[in-house]
């Protein structure tokens, strides 16, 4: 498990595949404008599509033009946004087939100076996901499946855990799903947080 790895080697580890199947309900569909400009600047986009694949869900990237899998650690393989969008919106497929692309998502790198702090399972842990929110004062959104949030922040992480039962903290090397779906009291764009350190130090080194 990546638990036991030394912390080092943590920060670096393959990031653990969601457990979630497509919701019921639907999957929320991006909202292109509402999705902060800071974000939709960058070259580092790519269209994703659930898929079952060793015996769980995931949600892997694939580069919008050739249909291959993106890689979160090849800027090659990232498109523009309004190619990643369009890609989804026209109801395209990756070229090894599988349901159409269920929307984009975004490259972390340490050249963006973007912290992407993930939330899962929500509903089993609001007051605790809220308390995040609030901390990060940063623009926020449900992540596709509605059980989530995605928060973007400007600043950096120090060396150690990315991620620690439900909560995952990035800047590099990921690929996170966008919606565009903001939380009504949250930023409309990225702000730079004084609590970023002290929230990753209170649940993912300290855990």
């Amino acid at each position: 498990m990546t638990e036991s790895l030394p912390r080092w080697m943590q920060a670096y580890a393959p990031p653990r595949a969601p457990q979630k199947a497509p919701p019921a309900s639907g999957v929320l569909e991006p909202d292109r404008w509402t999705i902060p400009q800071e974000l939709r600047n960058h070259h580092a986009w790519a269209a994703w599509h659930y898929a079952y694949e060793n015996q769980r869900w995931s949600k892997p990237p694939y580069n919008p033009e050739s249909g291959d899998k993106a890689e979160p650690s090849d800027s090659n393989t990232w498109s523009d946004f309004d190619t990643a969008y369009e890609a989804y919106h026209s109801g395209l497929t990756p070229k090894d087939g599988g349901r159409p692309y269920d929307g984009v998502s975004f490259a972390l790198d340490l050249r963006w100076g973007i912290v992407g702090v993930d939330l899962d399972h929500i509903s089993e842990h609001r007051l605790e996901a809220d308390r995040i929110v609030q901390q990060l004062g940063s623009y926020t959104e449900f992540s596709p499946s509605g059980d989530g949030y995605r928060i973007f922040v400007k600043g950096v992480l120090p060396e150690g855990r990315r991620r620690r039962g439900w909560v995952e903290m990035y800047n590099q090397r990921r690929f996170l799903t966008v919606t565009g779906h903001k939380l009504p009291n949250a930023p409309a764009s990225l702000v730079r947080s004084a609590n970023l350190y002290q929230v990753w130090n209170t649940w993912l080194e300290r855990g």
